[in-house]
This record gives structure tokens, sequence and C-alpha cells, in this order.
């Protein structure tokens, strides 16, 4: 049972020194490759709309007159997703506290079943966050301007595309899509249009 312990407070440790390193490394919101920024530039294109482009995000410094630039740029999945992200990166600090504190030996030692619960939380967010990416990205390659994946700790995903419309087939299609990345059943999955 301690060696148990002692691996996955290992694992704990290894993920909050990656984050603080992805938070410390580059904070000035550019992309690491001067030749990506260079070629957009020259094209006029945004970092974001380059397959491979890293674009640091904050959103602690965002205005109103920014939230209204993303209003007016078909902004309601960029907002939600903002959102989602703001929401999901706190768990992720709160959680990483916890095991901090609980590493650093400042909480009591019958609290390690809490210690191993955290890290199996801070876990489940990372996987459920990298299931919606993964999901937005591969409805997006079917044909829709844009997608949003939400998947709560109770598994059920909600999807919601922008279109107009959508037939049986594209229903269909996107739940494939969430069946095959998320391991949950048809009836957990919800998928809605926005037009």
């Amino acid at each position: 049972m301690k060696r148990k312990q002692i691996v996955v407070l290992g694992l704990v440790l290894v993920i909050i020194s990656v984050g603080i390193l992805q938070y410390n490394y580059n904070t000035s919101g550019e992309s690491s490759r001067p030749d990506i920024d260079a070629l957009a530039l020259k094209q006029g294109t945004d970092l974001e709309d380059i397959p491979g482009a890293a674009v640091y995000v904050d959103g602690s410094d965002i205005t109103d007159e920014d939230l209204e630039k993303i209003q007016q740029s078909g902004g309601f999945f960029a907002e939600i997703r903002m959102e989602r992200d703001k929401a999901r990166s706190k768990q992720k600090d709160e959680l990483a506290s916890i095991a901090k504190a609980s590493a650093d030996g400042t909480v009591a030692a019958s609290t390690t079943t809490t210690s191993l619960e955290v890290q199996e939380q801070l876990l489940d967010i990372i996987r459920r966050s990298e299931a919606e990416n993964t999901i937005e990205t591969l409805v997006k390659q079917i044909g829709f301007e844009d997608a949003l994946a939400y998947m709560s700790e109770t598994r059920n995903v909600d999807v919601i595309v922008k279109a107009s419309s959508l037939s049986s087939q594209e229903v269909a299609r996107i739940s494939d899509i969430v069946v095959r990345h998320t391991d949950v059943t048809m009836d957990k999955i919800t998928v809605k249009n926005v037009n």
C-alpha cells in the first residue's frame, strides 16, 4: 500500500512540475516558433489557424472590450471554451495545492487516502480535457465549422456544433467519435446544434 502511494504521489508531482514549467516557460502570449510568427504576419493569418502553432492564452487579463470582440467574431464557442478551460484550470490548481500540502507533510498522516483521491481527481480532469479536445478536433474534421465538447464528472458528454441543423447521420457520426474516445454509452451523449 505504501509503495502504491509513493508511485501515485510521484506521478502527481510530475504533473504539477510539468504544469509549472508550462506556465513559466512562455507567459508572453507568443508562439515559441518565430518562423511561424513571421509566416503568419506575412500571410495575415492568426496563429490559432495554423496547425501545430502553440499559442499561450491567459484569461486573467481579459477585458470587457476583449469579450465583446470574442462575441462579435462568432465567439460563442470561444467564450464557452474559455470558461470551461478556466474552471478546469482552477480545479487543477486547487487539487495540486492539496497534493503539494500532502507531499510537504503539512497534512496529517491520517489523510493519505484523501491524497490518493486528490491525485486520481487530478488525473481524471486531465483525461477529460484531452478527450474533449480530441472530440472537438475530430468533429471539425468531418466538416463542422466549430464544435465544443464537455464531459462531466459523471461521464455525460455534451457536444455542441456550429450548424443550422443536424441530420441523423451527422448525429450518428459525432456520437461515434464520442464513444470511441471516451468509452461512454450512447445514452450519455447529447448532440446539439447552434447557428
